[in-house]
């Protein structure tokens, strides 16, 4: 790849690597009604909080892997960078087309980071685009196509941004703690009505 272009590349893979891993969490967390359940029974408003400043902090980092390659007259790290470092006139558009496709299918989340997250639009009277979870993943996907076309054209193989590795003591330890903190806390009520009823 070369000095600029992969040093670029792999600062954008760890981009990416994080992003994966920020949205295996939010839906560990949030995509399944049982867990859902389980963190309304323990901590509802903490809950709520977390999930929207996760579904939030997604947008963000869709939007900075793909913003365009100056702001405010400072160099951004975004995939807007690559198609501009490849000497292949023929991979090279090819790699613009996949970026375009990228910064397209993150317009939903540029749109919520312009009028509502990084400032607060006065005049709401369009409403915000419409976002959902096949949204952030299509986009994930794009963005992901971007980076494997650079790594099977320069080094023949691809990364598997998708299937990432749960840390020890992440999401999972968390439902276990909390699975056993809410039956206790059932079994806890459940011992005291007992105790209230007269035989």
């Amino acid at each position: 790849m070369g000095t600029e272009l992969g040093e670029i590349y792999h600062s954008l893979g760890d981009q990416v690597a994080w992003l994966h891993l920020k949205w295996d969490t939010f839906c560990e967390l949030f995509a399944e009604r049982d867990t859902v359940e389980l963190l309304n029974s323990a901590a509802p408003a903490y809950f709520h909080e977390l999930q929207r400043q996760t579904w939030e902090d997604v947008f963000l980092h869709l939007c900075r892997v793909t913003d365009p390659p100056l702001s405010a007259g400072k160099s951004n790290l975004t995939l807007r960078r690559l198609p501009d470092l490849v000497s292949d006139q023929t991979f090279r558009t090819n790699l613009n087309a996949l970026v375009d496709d990228a910064v397209d299918k993150t317009t939903f989340a540029r749109d919520w980071r312009n009028r509502r997250l990084a400032h607060t639009e006065l005049n709401r009277s369009q409403p915000l685009a419409s976002a959902s979870r096949k949204h952030v993943e299509d986009a994930m996907a794009a963005i992901r196509l971007v980076l494997n076309q650079l790594e099977q054209h320069y080094l023949n193989k691809t990364v598997s941004y998708e299937h990432t590795i749960p840390d020890l003591g992440g999401v999972a330890s968390l439902i276990r703690v909390l699975r056993k903190g809410v039956e206790a806390r059932r079994a806890e009520r459940e011992a005291k009505l007992r105790g209230h009823v007269v035989a």
